[in-house]
């Protein structure tokens, strides 16, 4: 089973393996992913880590030794390739071989620099207003076709745009081009409750209860996830 656990579960195991409280379901759930799943590390790990949007600076990179342990453990050495080489490789279709490789490193953050600026100017549009503009713009500053990554990067921007109820995250460019490169390829993505609700199909969320759920499931099998 390919897992992906995005900055919310990869830096809660860590920081339970670094010993801090109030973690220990994650710790429960990384015992229970240990193997019986692949989870590779990715360049957005990489960003988060090391060049956090929000947090002290003096505390940037603090967990890398702990996140490093424990992706050595649950990725087999396999590490998601960067976003553009991804989907790149969309334009022949969908493969795993096209998402996973060995050439990552804790040193390659992912460059989220094509899209700068992009959510803020989709702000406030109706939803099919938004989808058009953002597939006009992504295709425009990549270059590329409109492949599963164009298709759902774009959805995942205009619903976030087009939400005006929602005050938007700093996080929510990461988010959505984290999401696009990874969810048509894994089973499970773990994450928070708005992507959650985003990518309902094969995600969960990082509230207690949902973890506890998780564990109680991988502990009775990975048959018991179909």
């Amino acid at each position: 089973m390919l897992v992906y656990l995005d900055q919310n579960y990869a830096s809660r195991m860590a920081k339970h393996l670094l010993g801090q409280r109030g973690h220990e379901v994650f710790g429960e759930l990384y015992l229970a992913l240990k193997g019986q799943v692949l989870a590779p590390p990715s360049p957005f790990h990489v960003l988060e880590t090391l060049y956090p949007i929000r947090g002290p600076a003096e505390k940037a990179g603090y967990l890398l030794p702990a996140l490093e342990r424990l992706f050595a453990e649950l990725s087999q050495g396999y590490w998601v390739r960067p976003w553009q080489e991804v989907a790149v490789r969309q334009e022949g279709g969908l493969s795993r071989e096209d998402f996973l490789w060995r050439g990552g490193s804790w040193e390659a953050p992912a460059d989220l620099s094509p899209f700068r600026g992009l959510p803020e100017s989709l702000r406030g549009l109706p939803y099919r207003e938004a989808l058009e503009e953002a597939l006009r713009e992504i295709r425009a500053r990549t270059g590329l076709k409109e492949v599963p990554f164009v298709r759902l990067l774009a959805e995942l921007l205009a619903r976030m745009a087009s939400d005006t109820l929602r005050k938007p995250r700093p996080s929510d460019l990461l988010d959505a081009v984290m999401a696009a490169t990874l969810y048509p390829y894994v089973d499970l993505l773990l994450t928070d409750r708005y992507l959650r609700g985003l990518l309902p199909g094969k995600s969960v969320g990082g509230r207690r209860k949902e973890v506890e759920a998780l564990v109680g499931r991988f502990r009775k099998g990975v048959d018991s996830l179909a």
